[in-house]
């Protein structure tokens, strides 16, 4: 099936295994979090889980395919986020619900900041699994908004010019971006809700055509 675990060395898992290889994700979350990628040990990730440092690989080749593990249950939550992209925002009083998804995409990035930051910067450096993995997770969400600056078109209130699949990119790339240095940004002075509000107004305008000075009315 599909959705078994494996081992390492290419055997099914049972219930128990199973358990203890969530142990090691948990563990090696927690450490994440905690101390980052550059202190992330196998053998305090044992230790946290209950386990010996041997038990690791039988589940995990090395710490890449650990975070990337936990990369697939970021994936995971990230599904629900394309439900605010759907059916496209087509009038004014849509903005609420750009609003809505980027305070949702807020908040998934803040329940897995510590592994999407590794995740990004893997990705950046050419890991080539960790740029499948953004991939996957990014085409969720940018197929939804490059048929949102479609219908814009069709409606004639998007630019012809412009490429839906670069729009869409741009936008979350804008996103990603933000989310990653947020905590700096707001040191600088921009309020978290500012940062929202700029956000939507951005994606919004992009993806619709729909100017926000129309949404006040």
């Amino acid at each position: 099936m599909a959705d078994e675990l494996l081992a390492t060395d290419g055997r099914v898992i049972g219930e128990r295994a199973i358990a203890t290889r969530q142990r090691l994700l948990d563990a090696t979350l927690d450490l994440l979090r905690r101390d980052g990628v550059l202190d992330l040990k196998v053998v305090d990730i044992s230790r946290d889980a209950g386990a010996a440092p041997a038990t690791f690989y039988q589940y995990f080749s090395d710490l890449d395919a650990a975070i990337l593990a936990l990369s697939e249950t970021a994936l995971d939550d990230e599904v629900p986020l394309v439900e605010f992209l759907q059916p496209p925002w087509s009038s004014a009083a849509d903005i609420e619900r750009a609003r809505a998804f980027v305070q949702a995409y807020s908040e998934y990035w803040s329940d897995h900041y510590a592994v999407l930051i590794v995740r990004n910067l893997k990705a950046d450096g050419g890991d080539v699994d960790f740029r499948s993995a953004r991939s996957r997770a990014n085409l969720l969400l940018l197929r939804r908004m490059a048929a949102m600056v479609t219908a814009g078109q069709e409606a004639e209130r998007v630019p012809a010019s412009l490429d839906p699949f670069a729009a869409a990119a741009a936008m979350m790339a804008m996103l990603d971006r933000l989310f990653t240095y947020q905590t700096e940004v707001r040191r600088r002075g921009t309020s978290k809700s500012a940062q929202h509000e700029t956000l939507t107004t951005i994606l919004f305008q992009t993806l619709t055509g729909i100017p926000t000075s129309s949404t006040s009315s």
